[in-house]
C-alpha cells in the first residue's frame, strides 16, 4: 500500500501541522478535529468526504483539489485561499471566512450556515438556483441592477 493510501480514512486529532505541505495526497474520508492547520499548503490532494472541525486553518492555500461532500464545522478560514477546487456538495458550518480567496471553485449543492463572509468578494460567478437567507441571488442582483440603471 502506498503512503497516499494509507491517509484516506484516517482521524487526525489535535495534531499541528504548521506551514506544512500536502502534495498529491488522498485524504478521502478523513477527520480531522482540533488540528493547527495554520499555513498549510494542499495541491493536489484527494480531501473528498473529509471532515474539517473546530481546526484552524488561518492562511492555508488550497490548489487543484477536490473535496466533494467535504464538511467543514467551527474552522477558523481567515485569509484562505481555494484555487480550481471542487467542494460540490460540501457542508459548510459556523465559519470565519473574512478575507478568504476563492477562484474557479465549484461550489454547487453547497451549503452555508452561520458563516461570517466579512470582506469576501464575488466576482464572475454563475448564481443558478443560488439564496442567501432563502432569497434567489439572481433576483437580488436583478433588483440590485434594475435600482441601479441609468436613466
Amino acid at each position: 500500500m502506498s503512503e497516499n493510501q494509507k491517509t484516506a480514512g484516517k482521524t487526525f486529532f489535535n495534531e499541528s501541522f504548521i506551514g506544512a505541505v500536502f502534495e498529491e495526497t488522498d485524504f478521502d474520508g478523513a477527520v480531522f478535529k482540533e488540528n493547527n492547520l495554520y499555513c498549510v499548503a494542499v495541491t493536489e490532494c484527494n480531501l473528498d468526504q473529509s471532515r474539517i472541525e473546530e481546526s484552524s486553518m488561518h492562511n492555508a492555500q488550497f490548489r487543484n483539489m477536490g473535496m466533494r461532500n467535504a464538511s467543514f464545522q467551527a474552522v477558523d478560514l481567515r485569509g484562505i485561499s481555494f484555487r480550481d477546487a471542487n467542494l460540490v456538495g460540501a457542508s459548510v458550518m459556523h465559519l470565519n471566512m473574512s478575507t478568504s480567496d476563492f477562484a474557479h471553485i465549484n461550489m454547487a449543492d453547497s451549503t452555508f450556515n452561520s458563516c461570517g463572509m466579512a470582506g469576501v468578494q464575488f466576482n464572475g460567478c454563475h448564481w443558478e438556483n443560488a439564496a442567501i437567507d432563502g432569497i434567489p441571488v439572481s433576483d437580488m442582483i436583478a433588483a440590485y441592477k434594475e435600482l441601479h440603471k441609468e436613466s
